[in-house]
């Protein structure tokens, strides 16, 4: 797949919860060819400290608007930088990056589950939107977990797509009180299809318990991918294989059966 480089105009830079801003963006390339697992690279810092573009997953794409969306949390320069931007700015964005992206179950029964955490959850918002547009009638059961309810993002967005929404807060201010596997194991099935990004311990514990059930479980790792294109090896993981892979060329979505969880 062609990666482009693209200078786009910010139309919408909105605050979704504290210190966390979904950016949308004219990039109608970008757009067309995006899928979910997809992330883009994006330059915003206003300092010359920062010099390496910082990955971002793809939160919404629209071809026929020819719109992408990222959330993002403000961290460092760079998200800082992108946090100024208003509606007519522009923003420099490389992508769509990934060798492998969420491959939907094609078993007419699946129940697809999406497993996310925290900052985790808006690819898996793309991919269920993805598979509504697809199959509108297809099973959906979204378990969305985070420390607090302040922290909790994207409900509504998910309950606009008419899934079945599980909640979780591990100080029990919202949903249910506990971790999101909490949820998982009552909800797992033999036509289970798990699809999971968040914490790495979380996604280790998810993906355990899915191994374990004997149901097939996605990952998209959460790593640093400086450059994106597999060159400066800041991504590397191990696999079951006894290999070492980039996550950025040969993920960012694994089979939970292949990682090496450290």
């Amino acid at each position: 797949m062609p990666v482009l480089q693209t200078v786009a105009t910010v139309l919408d830079n909105q605050e979704l919860i504290k210190n966390h801003f979904v950016m949308t963006c004219e990039a109608p390339g970008l757009a067309t060819l995006a899928q979910p697992g997809h992330f883009v690279n994006v330059m915003a810092s206003e300092t010359i400290t920062s010099i390496l573009r910082k990955p971002f997953s793809i939160f919404h794409a629209n071809a026929a608007t020819g719109t992408i969306a990222i959330l993002y949390q403000i961290k460092g320069a760079t998200t800082l930088g992108m946090s100024r931007k208003i509606p007519g700015d522009e923003i420099e964005i490389v992508g769509p990056l990934g060798g492998k992206v969420f491959t939907p179950d094609n078993r007419p029964n699946a129940h697809h589950i999406m497993v996310g955490g925290g900052y985790g959850v808006p690819p898996l918002v793309f991919l269920c939107e993805r598979l509504r547009e697809s199959s509108p009638s297809t099973h959906i059961t979204f378990i969305a977990g985070a420390r607090s309810k302040e922290r909790l993002l994207c409900e509504s967005e998910l309950r606009s797509l008419g899934v079945d929404v599980r909640l979780t807060t591990e100080d029990g201010s919202h949903g249910l009180k506990g971790l999101v596997t909490d949820v998982l194991h009552h909800v797992l099935s033999p036509a289970s299809a798990v699809y999971c990004c968040g914490p790495t311990p979380m996604m280790q514990a998810v993906g355990e318990a899915c191994i374990l059930a004997g149901v097939p479980c996605q990952v998209s790792l959460e790593v640093p991918m400086p450059c994106g294109m597999g060159v400066c090896m800041g991504c590397v993981v191990d696999t079951a294989d006894g290999c070492r892979v980039r996550a950025c060329v040969d993920g960012p979505v694994f089979d939970a059966r292949e990682v090496v969880w450290k």
